[in-house]
């Protein structure tokens, strides 16, 4: 039902003018987000979400270019708070998860086509010295479907699962492990055959240190997503910090740098206005993940994901975040309220 809704809407906005849109809302910024653009098969992600090829990325870059004007993180402050009819329509682009394609295959489209760009790192991952646990899943979940199980490794599994109160039935199962069991993927690696230090060492998913400070050198910005990528909304608002300031500070000691951005991973959902008010003095902004959308925290920006709709043209998508918002102001749910 959801998706038919959305299907008509994105039919309806494609009819619409990007500028009139633009007017309508009175959101002249936008801020698309990805995580890796890539032509190749990235097992690490190939089970968790679309991973944009180039060609994909250079038409959305195509759309993004003739509609807006690119900024960097330097003039959101003038872009969200000078009062002036006369705003440019621009936007800023950001990736997450501090992935090596970011370096690798981003970088020089986007230096090509002069659009700066910030990257968000988790500080625990640099060097490829670990790998999120949902990294580690989509590997297993690859493996299990080549190899086919025996019955003694689902078996195996299906317990490990059924002491967590969890149901294996299907290798994607191991998608349902969290972060607070995510310990049963390291148990359940070396039955399968898998070694995740091997894995990190010959596929390197993550930035470097040293790919990093090449970043820095061509004009990008880092920015913080946390020390690990925990679900922010199930840590208590003392942890949450903690994760924001020893990434953030990591970063700053680490390579000499005095931004200060931080994406939250997953979701800022839930987030309270105490935990704002706590980090005002760590960060300039923050950013979601909730497509288009007014939050009352003024320096919490929310971006548009561009991966989960990978049929769908830069266009489709940011167009239909405009008419979603302008339907939502109707019934006063375009701005994100704060406990």
């Amino acid at each position: 039902m959801i998706l038919s809704v959305r299907k008509n809407i994105t039919i309806i906005a494609n009819l619409l003018d990007t500028e009139f849109l633009i007017k309508l809302s009175k959101k002249n910024l936008v801020l698309p987000f990805y995580h890796a653009v890539s032509d190749n098969d990235l097992i690490h992600l190939k089970h968790l979400y679309p991973v944009i090829s180039v060609n994909r990325f250079k038409k959305d870059l195509d759309f993004l270019q003739q509609k807006y004007k690119p900024i960097s993180h330097i003039n959101l402050f003038d872009q969200i708070f000078c009062k002036t009819n006369k705003k440019e329509n621009v936007f800023f682009l950001t990736f997450d998860d501090g992935l090596r394609q970011f370096h690798d295959v981003v970088a020089p489209i986007l230096i090509e086509r002069g659009i700066p760009a910030t990257c968000f790192i988790n500080s625990a991952f640099i060097d490829n010295k670990d790998m999120f646990f949902r990294l580690k899943a989509s590997v297993l979940i690859e493996k299990a479907q080549k190899m086919q199980l025996t019955r003694s490794q689902y078996s195996f599994i299906r317990k490990l699962f059924e002491q967590h109160n969890l149901i294996f039935h299907h290798p994607v199962d191991l998608l349902r492990i969290s972060d607070n069991n995510k310990e049963l993927l390291d148990k359940i690696a070396p039955v399968i055959g898998v070694d995740f230090r091997e894995y990190l060492a010959v596929n390197k998913p993550y930035l470097s240190k040293e790919q990093i400070a090449n970043l820095i050198k061509q004009g990008f910005s880092i920015g913080a997503h946390s020390v690990s990528h925990p679900y922010f909304p199930d840590l208590d608002e003392d942890a949450q910090i903690e994760q924001l300031r020893q990434c953030i500070h990591f970063i700053q000691r680490e390579f000499g740098i005095n931004d200060r951005l931080f994406s939250f991973p997953y979701t800022d959902f839930g987030i309270k206005k105490t935990f704002f008010s706590s980090i005002k003095e760590d960060v300039d902004f923050t950013f979601g993940t909730a497509n288009l959308k007014t939050d009352e925290i003024q320096t919490n920006l929310q971006r548009i994901p561009m991966e989960i709709f990978n049929s769908k043209s830069a266009g489709e998508i940011i167009k239909t975040a405009y008419l979603l918002y302008i339907l939502k102001m109707v019934f006063n749910k375009h701005v994100i309220f704060r406990d």
